[in-house]
């Protein structure tokens, strides 16, 4: 395999032996030429401070808060998928970076119309009861309808209801109360109100344009706050407190923003947010779908959940809220007891082999997303870490040999020496030796993560090595992998990057150039580098979130003035 492999730091190398590769150093926003280390590594240098203002936007729900938000609305528990346990909505767009991205989601005609189906159907069920406890007056009377709406309204759109709100939705209501004996249901109005409620843009959209569109440069307002930080780092709507606290206008201030997302960060809701961008960052949020995470070993499915419940259970004792990233990569994983324990000792050479599992990187989640059906892949687990941990992304030229053919022709013995044929064709040479020496170094965890000492015959090798980083070093196996990327300034930058996108819904700053096209990521934007310098002070991965969060890009927005041609989607 080989490629243009494009690394996202701000320096260009060109590797030897006809692989391109493009890998972004620090220095070429300040126009300097960085300064390789001698042993070919590159050492870390902060870049140049950047504005942190983002641009103003709008923001889709995705379809776990759209779920919450609905049971917020209603009261009701809320599931999307129907009785024959099939999805209500349209799969979300994959972005390829996390699955709340801001400019990358949109509402289609399909997904429309699942909205319109899912709140029919959810109003539609609510019986007296659930209804009247809707209503402020308690009763299922017309003369309740104001109050109903303005409740509603609230709730749904995280704001006190307009004048037009009101009069568009009582328009809708008495249409529908009108019709109520014909329809031989008396509270026709509030459901035809709450289903063109729950169909709102309002509710189905996040909102960061200020009051005034007239300003350029602006805060965003009370509501907007209140919205920003619950779905951020909640994953649900603001609550009553929080909406309150928004009517008292005090979100807004800069100086009380920490103690608030401290709070906020302290609810059982944001550890369980932080879980879901460890999952999605380490790209096995998929992994309980047979047809995504595909094996073609027998007993595989039926260890699936256990193998999911394994790696649960090490995320919530080392990268909680207090857990940081050494203890994340650095721990040793135990052997598990019970059925998968035996799982990872079921294969052949199980018996012969190392059983060091050192950190989350060796757990089987991550190894058997990171292989092949029927083997193990070096190159998908060294592109893993390049991506996920040091922020590099790859681009595959078209037309490069097939390591099927070399597979063919060498006939080797072990997964090691296929690469190495497969690295020695000159164009493919540089790339496979900067990925494949990270991935080697888990040979003894086979494609589903059991053990194995030897494979057809062989000792397995699980020596490599790191290049191009800023601890580049000969490693031994994936120990002193973890070991190293613990220590990296790189790895912690990727990963206050990696935080920024999650919590924030953006792959880049959101700045345009004058034809419209997007800009690159900027690596000097104040949320990432204080996300950075918490993580450099050893720092946990609440603060890392909290460093994050309470940068002034929380609260200040810009409006971008697009040419003609805007239009262009963001992108990883």
């Amino acid at each position: 395999m080989s490629g243009v492999w494009k690394f996202a730091r701000h320096l260009t190398l060109v590797l030897a032996c006809g692989c391109t590769g493009v890998i972004t150093g620090p220095l070429e926003e300040t126009g300097s030429e960085p300064q390789v280390a001698p042993d070919g590594s590159l050492p870390y240098v902060a870049p140049p401070p950047a504005s942190g203002v983002l641009q103003a936007r709008t923001w889709k729900l995705t379809h776990e808060q759209y779920r919450r938000s609905l049971e917020q609305v209603l009261g009701v528990p809320v599931s999307l998928t129907d009785a024959d346990g099939l999805p209500r909505l349209q799969p979300e767009i994959d972005s390829g970076v996390f699955r709340n991205m801001a400019l990358a989601s949109f509402v289609s005609v399909p997904l429309a119309e699942d909205y319109y189906r899912v709140a029919e159907e959810l109003t539609d069920a609510l019986d007296d009861d659930a209804l009247r406890a809707l209503i402020p007056c308690g009763e299922i009377r017309a003369s309740c309808r104001d109050e109903f709406l303005r409740r509603a309204i609230r709730t749904a759109f995280r704001r006190p209801a307009t004048d037009e709100d009101l009069t568009r939705f009582a328009a809708l209501f008495d249409l529908a109360q009108g019709a109520a004996e014909v329809l031989g249901d008396p509270a026709a109005g509030f459901r035809a109100a709450l289903q063109g409620i729950l169909t709102s843009p309002y509710l189905l959209y996040r909102t960061e344009i200020g009051d005034d569109p007239a300003q350029r440069d602006f805060e965003l307002t009370d509501y907007e706050v209140a919205s920003f930080l619950s779905y951020s780092l909640l994953g649900e709507p603001p609550d009553a407190k929080l909406l309150a606290a928004a009517d008292r206008g005090e979100l807004t201030s800069a100086s009380a923003l920490p103690g608030l997302v401290q709070a906020l960060l302290a609810e059982p809701a944001a550890a369980l947010q932080l879980r879901e961008f460890l999952l999605e960052w380490l790209e096995v949020i998929h992994f309980l779908d047979p047809e995504i995470v595909r094996k073609d070993l027998a007993s595989f499915d039926g260890i699936r959940p256990a193998m999911w419940a394994e790696t649960l259970d090490f995320l919530d004792r080392h990268a909680d809220m207090t857990g940081d990233l050494t203890s994340l990569l650095t721990t040793p994983a135990p052997l598990p007891s019970g059925p998968l324990g035996e799982f990872y000792l079921s294969g052949p050479t199980s018996d012969s082999a190392d059983r060091t599992r050192t950190g989350v990187l060796a757990l089987g989640t991550l190894l058997a997303t990171n292989a092949k059906e029927g083997a193990t892949s070096p190159t998908l687990r060294g592109v893993f870490l390049r991506e996920r941990f040091l922020c590099q992304d790859f681009v595959e030229l078209p037309n490069v040999p097939d390591i099927n053919d070399t597979a063919e022709r060498e006939q080797p013995r072990t997964t090691r020496e296929l690469y190495e044929f497969h690295a020695s064709i000159p164009s493919c040479a540089a790339c496979h030796d900067l990925i494949d020496g990270t991935g080697m170094t888990f040979e003894s965890l086979d494609e589903v993560g059991r053990f194995r000492g030897a494979e057809n015959g062989v000792p397995v090798d699980t020596s490599g090595k790191l290049l191009q980083t800023d601890v580049d070093t000969e490693l031994r196996d994936h120990t002193q992998l973890a070991e190293a990327l613990a220590q990296s300034e790189w790895v912690r930058e990727c990963l206050s990057r990696q935080a920024f996108r999650f919590y924030f819904g953006l792959a880049t700053s959101g700045e345009r150039t004058v034809d419209g096209t997007l800009e690159r990521e900027n690596r000097g934007m104040p949320p990432i580098q204080a996300g950075r310098a918490a993580l450099g002070r050893g720092g946990s991965f609440g603060e890392l979130v909290a460093a994050l969060v309470t940068s002034p890009s929380t609260l200040q927005r810009t409006r971008f003035e697009p040419p003609s041609a805007f239009g262009a989607a963001d992108s990883p």
